[in-house]
């Protein structure tokens, strides 16, 4: 019976441990959604200096990512769904996103965008126009660590 219980227990910690590691980095183009006044996808009306990505699925809303653009990093909610499309779960298949290909749900893609964000998120991660940063999902409460520095040479 102790067997069992602590087969049960190293079980648990294990899923847990798992459960909580970010998941794998996306590398996509990134646009600025704007919008400020209007609703999102979770019932919230979009406030200035709100920070929050929309991913093009609703199985993502609610969930906390990482971003990285160039020596920033940020972790936000997903808060709304698009850009382009409504059921894009990219990140879960493992392809690239549908407006890559040109294909929306929603609309027709009239740029390569896989996330969108608020203006204040975009202006916190340093974009000056629509660029390629990485994001993943994190766990509620993660701390990004700063990313190292690379060495440049002698």
């Amino acid at each position: 019976m102790v067997g069992l219980a602590c087969a049960f227990t190293a079980v648990a910690v294990w899923a847990i441990y798992e459960a909580a590691q970010p998941g794998p980095w996306q590398q996509v183009l990134a646009t600025r959604e704007g919008l400020t006044g209007r609703r999102l996808a979770c019932g919230e009306i979009i406030k200035p200096g709100a920070l929050f990505v929309a991913l093009p699925h609703p199985a993502a809303l609610r969930k906390d990512v990482e971003l990285r653009y160039g020596g920033r990093t940020l972790v936000v909610p997903v808060l709304d769904v698009g850009p382009w499309n409504v059921d894009d779960d990219y990140w879960v298949t493992g392809r690239r996103p549908a407006s890559e290909r040109g294909h929306g749900s929603f609309r027709t893609p009239t740029n390569r965008a896989g996330i969108d964000l608020s203006d204040a998120t975009f202006a916190a991660l340093g974009l000056r126009d629509n660029s390629v940063l990485e994001w993943r999902f994190v766990h509620r409460g993660y701390i990004p660590l700063p990313r190292a520095a690379i060495p440049t040479g002698p």
